[in-house]
């Protein structure tokens, strides 16, 4: 394909974006949550796709045809707040300073213009258009074909999925097309669409299997069981509406002028100035190029032979750490796709195992994929008892999983393959597809500005996510590789967030614990288990280090005796003896909940400041959220400020110094580098002493390094002091 054509619902991704990021407020008080996450969203899609072609689709007020042929159509859904609609108009605002065309049609949805507009783009001869739908729902991804992709933000709004044809039919077990006909037997709550009634998931992905579309099913009535063909029989006319009510109609009135959808020439100051007065500072170096001026690269330049970076002096001083993120990203990561493809086909090997264990297990084959499905199969099958009730199903989701461990095998297996499942498919299989051919890296964009408690996020890939302790993990770890010039140094904050709470709460017990050197876990347990240090094992430690991480993110005791499943009135004796011992920990999560109260707001000890609206809400559930929340913030922001720091202040050394050191990857408490061979001895001492001098606290902050030619083949790095 030579071009690429993106068209964005605008609705969808603007719900998604509103309900999946917290309620961010401009210093002026407006609310800007929704509008952020769009156009983060819109940007990250410009730079990574890099589209000749864009355009935004958004619902219209007025009622569509579907509520003309079924008044029930969405009429169960409560409307959305006006805090999501109030931000619609600035959405426009942004959409149309960046001189991207809207498309809206009375008596349409966003996804029937797009359906047209894909139609059109793909119909009329235009055999060199690659089309990106990108969207927060998945409604469209009946249009995917082998010119249509589908773009959304996965279960954390900084992941992103894209559904090709394969993706769809590994996902879903169908056809692209055939989920139209599995909405007409199966129906859709979210939109009210009926269905028939009694048919569920498991039977409609069976039955559309084996005779393709609703229409050829129903034609084979006589083959199918008495029961099903009953309930078909009767709801015949509400399947045929279902069809209709699914359908995206591609033959909406819109012309499709392509000349007119071109990503050109925008008044790129005025844009600026709109990002400055929304507060959108750190998605101003994001903005695509303007043909009006030439835009430079933020304070960066990648040169070849050492990877010597050059920056801007006056950049650095108004955005040091966006220089540091834009360095990484420009940098990138050398990443051995040969590793991945062999971790690959052995991955899809042990997944074929377990499903055919499950399947034996259970009796029949289904679409593992499916919650709803597998909801059936576990709660209506084999009749366990779930803890709690999904949106649409019994609960499928790994806490509930974990609490019917026990209770079948089949639960077991289905955890290990989700997870086998999740690692090939986010992993071994896309890592591949994002690397660069021209240096043999990938370039993941990091963001300091979409987590609520300050620390660094990844997409495009998410490294963050991939599994630190496993197999394999430390398999997918094995790709990411060094030069073979050069080396990878990993620098490790030990335990930095429990340090933060020594030095925040001021705890004597605590600080000692630090002062001295001794095992914070194996101590903890000591008291918890009344036992000497000495005499703890394995497993009580385990105990302790969850209730000492527990206690630091406001974990309830029923919250802790699920994670060490025990009884909670057991985790609750453990966490009053913790509060026994570390007294001023309990005191200082008080005071910082009262301030938060009567503030608005939680601080780190840098100052950076996160209001908790949270506390404000009506609901006792959000109001509890909210109060974890302001307890833990200070604790893991001012981690994160210690992070961000040495990062700054460890890319400025680099640079002063002419190295050809880079720092790669930050994920969790770890700073990755690659390191020439020559400039180890020097490089490492200094990336210590800044790690651990960041910021002063009052207990030591100890760095662990480990120096290896990949990620996961690293060995304790020591070194001789300056």
């Amino acid at each position: 394909m030579d071009s690429k054509f993106v068209l964005v619902d605008g609705h969808a991704l603007l719900h998604r974006a509103f309900h999946a990021l917290p309620p961010l407020s401009t210093s002026k008080g407006e609310l800007v949550n929704a509008a952020y996450g769009f156009t983060m969203m819109l940007l990250r899609v410009l730079n990574g796709l890099k589209p000749e072609y864009v355009a935004v689709a958004f619902d219209r007020a007025a009622p569509t045809f579907r509520h003309t042929q079924y008044t029930a159509y969405k009429a169960h859904r409560t409307k959305a707040p006006d805090e999501l609609y109030d931000q619609l108009e600035r959405v426009k605002e942004i959409v149309s300073t960046l001189n991207i065309p809207i498309f809206e049609l009375d008596g349409y949805e966003a996804d029937d213009v797009i359906g047209a507009l894909v139609k059109q783009g793909t119909e009329n001869g235009i055999q060199d258009l690659e089309i990106f739908i990108v969207t927060g729902d998945r409604d469209t991804l009946q249009l995917v074909q082998p010119q249509v992709n589908v773009y959304t933000p996965g279960k954390s709004f900084s992941d992103v999925i894209i559904f090709d044809e394969k993706k769809v039919e590994e996902k879903y077990g169908l056809r692209p097309k055939q989920l139209i006909d599995f909405k007409s037997l199966a129906g859709d709550q979210s939109d009210n669409i009926p269905g028939v009634k009694g048919v569920g998931e498991v039977s409609a992905v069976k039955l559309l299997q084996k005779y393709g579309t609703t229409e050829n099913l129903y034609r084979h009535l006589s083959e199918v069981p008495e029961r099903i063909k009953r309930l078909l029989e009767e709801g015949s006319e509400e399947a045929a509406l279902s069809k209709k009510l699914a359908t995206i109609d591609v033959d909406a009135p819109v012309k499709l002028d392509l000349s007119c959808c071109r990503l050109r020439d925008y008044n790129h100051e005025k844009a600026v100035e709109l990002f400055k007065e929304l507060e959108f500072k750190t998605l101003i170096s994001r903005l695509p190029d303007s043909d009006q001026e030439e835009k430079k690269e933020v304070g960066l330049e990648v040169v070849t032979g050492q990877g010597k970076l050059d920056f801007d002096q006056g950049v650095e001083k108004e955005a040091p750490l966006e220089v540091v993120l834009t360095g990484m990203r420009k940098v990138g990561v050398l990443v051995d796709t040969e590793i991945l493809s062999n971790i690959s086909t052995e991955l899809s090997g042990k997944i074929v195992e377990i499903e055919k264990e499950i399947y034996s297990s259970v009796g029949h084959e289904f679409n593992l994929n499916s919650p709803k499905q597998l909801s059936e199969v576990l709660y209506s099958e084999l009749n366990l008892t779930p803890g709690k009730k999904g949106k649409n199903h019994l609960s499928t989701d790994v806490s509930t999983l974990l609490n019917l461990i026990g209770a079948h095998p089949v639960v077991e297996l289905i955890l290990q393959y989700r997870e086998l499942f999740k690692l090939k498919s986010t992993y071994t299989d896309s890592l591949p597809a994002l690397v660069d051919r021209s240096d043999d890296r990938i370039h993941p964009d990091w963001h300091a500005d979409v987590t609520r408690t300050g620390r660094l996020s990844c997409t495009n890939p998410n490294l963050q996510n991939i599994p630190v302790k496993g197999e394999w993990g430390a398999k997918i770890r094995q790709a990411f590789i060094a030069s073979p010039t050069h080396l990878l140094l990993s620098g490790d904050y030990n335990q930095i967030e429990l340090r933060v709470m020594a030095h925040l709460s001021g705890d004597p017990n605590l600080i000692e614990i630090f002062q001295q050197g001794k095992d914070i876990h194996a101590t903890t347990a000591s008291w918890i288990f009344n036992k000497s240090p000495e005499e703890i094992t394995k497993d009580e430690r385990r105990v302790a280090k969850t209730v000492n991480f527990g206690v630091l993110y406001g974990m309830s005791a029923f919250g802790l005796g699920q994670e060490l499943r025990i009884d909670p009135k057991i985790a609750s004796k453990f966490i009053e003896r913790y509060y026994q011992r570390f007294s001023r920990v309990k005191l200082y999560q008080a005071e910082v909940l009262k301030e938060a109260y009567e503030k608005g707001y939680v601080e780190t000890l840098s100052g950076f400041r996160r209001y908790v609206l949270e506390l404000k809400s009506p609901n006792p559930r959000i109001r509890s959220q909210g109060e974890r929340m302001a307890t833990n913030m200070p604790v893991q922001g001012t981690a994160a400020d210690i992070i961000k720091e040495a990062m700054v202040k460890i890319f400025a050394d680099i640079l002063d110094n002419g190295l050809g050191t880079r720092l790669i990857m930050q994920v969790h408490d770890e700073l990755v580098f690659e390191v020439p061979k020559e400039e180890m001895d020097k490089v490492s001492s200094m990336i210590k002493e800044r790690m651990e001098k960041a910021i002063r606290l009052s207990v030591p902050v100890v760095v662990d390094l480990k120096v290896g030619n990949n990620w996961a083949q690293t060995e304790e790095r020591h070194f001789k002091e300056n």
